[in-house]
């Protein structure tokens, strides 16, 4: 099931996991704009582009990128000179504007985090082959299938990891946790996957309560995002920029499906620096993977205000866990030594755990 809820500055979405076709189509609809798309502002955009891309062609020293091409400082630099990523990014957020009915989190995009148009272009492999900007957005805007695998690909790009099984040192910490609390929550075990990204923590989450003994109806587990697409994948098992991947997360699934458990996961949209929403339960397990300490929170003080704010969402004798695989050197900013001190700041009695950090709420308030 799917649910589009109006607010008063943005949308709320709640989602059910569901992979039927038709509930793809018919929840996908409230987010993407069907048919061919026609906007004046792109058309000038493309235009300016378009004698970009001419100069560019008739004075670059190199030969064109094409799939496969290692490019040097010296291209990078050069494509850059000619063909400012600036405004090209500048024609592609007007591109999204028009062809999604939200406002995407574009800090997220592969478009956003690249340097250069050369370095867009080997993100968006093996989507995109051609170098001209131009030619993208033409085909963007008048073929539908490709521009939803396009910004699927932008918004859940590859260097995003995914995959289950990326934490077997803080599953085997959980599982123990688990068997240790199994009467304790044999009659409600409520979850929080913050974080969530695509999913594949919060499907495994629920594997692991029913691998300890805990009933399929007993089980409540929320995942949350910022990035609406996101969610989307994760509760319809659905990657249209790359099948394989929803295949190997339909079949991972199946089980939670056959048991039960699916039916008590939901998926929602939450800023987690924001105050926590009204009503909120009271949660037994949080899990906080891949956010608290990589590009988009790793100041002190926005750190110490969300683990905060989880905390205070945990139940007495409730766990919270967090890991990440940051690269690019956020994990040397925010080692887990510095992530271990900000749990304790905020009440949590501190676990040993193969990677990550781990904490338990020993009072009942933090």
């Amino acid at each position: 099931m799917g649910h589009l809820l109006p607010m008063m500055d943005h949308m709320t979405l709640l989602y059910t996991p569901q992979s039927d076709d038709a509930a793809i189509e018919r929840n996908l609809s409230a987010l993407m704009v069907a048919g061919e798309l026609s906007d004046r502002n792109i058309d000038r955009r493309i235009a300016t582009l378009a004698e970009r891309f001419r100069i560019y062609t008739a004075y670059y020293p190199h030969g064109l990128w094409t799939p496969g091409v290692v490019s040097t400082s010296e291209m990078r630099n050069l494509t850059e000179v000619y063909l400012p990523l600036g405004e090209i990014r500048r024609a592609f957020d007007r591109f999204f504007a028009v062809a999604l009915r939200f406002s995407p989190f574009l800090a997220a995009s592969t478009i956003h985090n690249a340097a250069n148009w050369l370095d867009a272009l080997h993100g968006l492999q093996p989507l995109v082959t051609s170098p001209d900007p131009v030619f993208l957005l033409r085909r963007l805007m008048k073929d539908e299938g490709f521009r939803r695998r396009f910004i699927f690909a932008n918004f859940l790009p590859v260097r995003y990891g995914g995959g289950f099984g990326r934490y077997p040192g803080q599953a085997e910490l959980l599982r123990s946790w688990l068997v240790k609390n199994r009467l304790r929550l044999a009659g409600g075990a409520s979850c929080l996957d913050a974080a969530c990204g695509s999913g594949e923590g919060t499907y495994e989450l629920a594997l692991l309560l029913r691998e300890s003994g805990i009933k399929a109806d007993a089980i409540n587990i929320r995942g949350v995002t910022l990035e609406p697409l996101e969610m989307f994948a994760a509760a319809h098992c659905y990657f249209p920029h790359d099948l394989q991947r929803t295949g190997r997360y339909r079949l991972h699934t199946a089980r939670l499906r056959e048991g039960g458990e699916i039916a008590n996961i939901s998926f929602t949209l939450e800023d987690l620096t924001e105050p926590v929403p009204a009503g909120e339960r009271e949660y037994d397990i949080i899990l906080c993977n891949g956010l608290l300490g990589g590009p988009f929170l790793h100041e002190p003080r926005e750190l110490l205000e969300t683990v905060r704010k989880l905390e205070g969402r945990l139940r007495k004798k409730g766990v919270m866990l967090a890991a990440s695989r940051f690269h690019g050197g956020w994990k040397k900013a925010t080692p887990d030594e510095a992530m271990r001190e900000i749990f304790r700041a905020c009440g949590l009695q501190i676990f040993q755990v193969a990677e990550g950090v781990a904490g338990e709420k020993d009072k009942g308030e933090g």
